[in-house]
């Protein structure tokens, strides 16, 4: 989009938000809803994909609905369901089996893919985590990768991983970028306490704090004006599902005593520094140390340079720090 047509677009925005805040609210969760994907996949996604043996395991979302009416019914999750999505007959999930020449771990690992993403976004971490001895899964979310459907979203991000999580019912450890990181938190949102527990360690890259913070953010780029804020909360709370604008990755995540680390880039334009780094204050173990009590202590929430929101999921370097936190004895302290 040129910058006049996006200066048109903005203004006339602005302006019937102001008159009728309403509808426009309700136009705006449209154009929010909608993710946008990248041109074409890259190269190095594509290769991967052909060249490292996989499975496609088509879940269905089934028992999850059953069980999500079930909760509804009787409140008896950390946030209130007020609506069941609406979901496709099953999700798509790459899974991974470990190298057959090293030991097998208990645990799988998720990887979690963010807005516009897909399963292969974690090329780089696949394959260092099969070397483990880890069985990696990696699910598309809907309107995501392989999977289809007609309706997308944190949401529904996090009603999938809390689908996979329940259909392997053991020890899983996570790891999410971006909008990623909002599924652990709205997986927490309608779990159970026994889903709670089979998670038993959790990497976030690029984490929002707050979904205000993207909701505000996009109201900025798109010139909806603060007359419309209400109504677009009123809107938002209703097609999550929940109260997703009290979501907060750093009042969740105060909810597990596991061994969390956070990773975020100081250059990251998409979700700043400066606003992210506040979860770091909430974890629960502010340090850890990797193989003994008398190791040198790590930070939980790392800080890196340089690598933006999305270069960072490339970098040798992070790949290696998640891998030693992953495969590794962790002390948290």
């Amino acid at each position: 989009m040129s910058k006049l047509l996006y200066n048109l677009f903005y203004y006339k925005t602005l302006v019937t938000s102001f008159v009728a805040p309403v509808s426009s609210a309700d136009k705006a969760l449209q154009l929010f809803a909608t993710p946008t994907y990248p041109k074409k996949d890259p190269e190095w996604e594509i290769e991967f994909e052909k060249e490292v043996p996989h499975n496609v395991l088509n879940i269905p979302y089934k028992e999850h609905i059953e069980a999500m009416n079930e909760r509804m019914k009787d409140k008896s999750t950390p946030f209130e369901i007020t609506l069941v999505p609406n979901f496709p007959e099953t999700f798509s999930c790459l899974e991974y089996l470990p190298d057959p020449n090293v030991p097998k771990r208990e645990e799988t690992i998720i990887c979690i893919h963010g807005w516009g993403g897909k399963s292969l976004n974690f090329f780089k971490f696949i394959k260092k985590y099969q070397s483990e001895g880890f069985r990696v899964l990696a699910p598309d979310f809907p309107l995501h990768g392989l999977t289809g459907g007609t309706e997308t979203g944190c949401h529904i991000f996090g009603h999938t991983l809390n689908a996979l999580i329940r259909y392997l019912n053991s020890p899983v450890y996570l790891i999410a970028h971006s909008l990623g990181n909002v599924a652990f938190c709205v997986n927490y949102a309608i779990s159970s306490e026994h889903e709670r527990n089979l998670i038993k360690r959790y990497i976030g890259i690029a984490c929002p704090d707050e979904f205000q913070f993207i909701m505000r953010r996009f109201m900025d780029m798109i010139g909806l004006s603060n007359r419309a804020w209400e109504p677009f909360v009123e809107v938002n709370d209703k097609l999550h599902s929940i109260k997703i604008t009290e979501v907060s990755e750093s009042k969740i995540i105060e909810n597990f005593k596991i061994p969390i680390l956070i990773i975020h880039d100081e250059n990251d334009k998409e979700l700043p520094y400066d606003v992210c780094k506040v979860i770091g204050d909430h974890l629960y173990y502010k340090h850890y140390k990797v193989g003994s009590e008398d190791a040198e202590e790590k930070p939980s929430f790392y800080t890196s340079k340089g690598l933006g929101h999305r270069r960072i999921l490339r970098d040798d370097n992070i790949v290696d720090l998640t891998a030693e936190f992953f495969s590794n004895k962790i002390y948290p302290c």
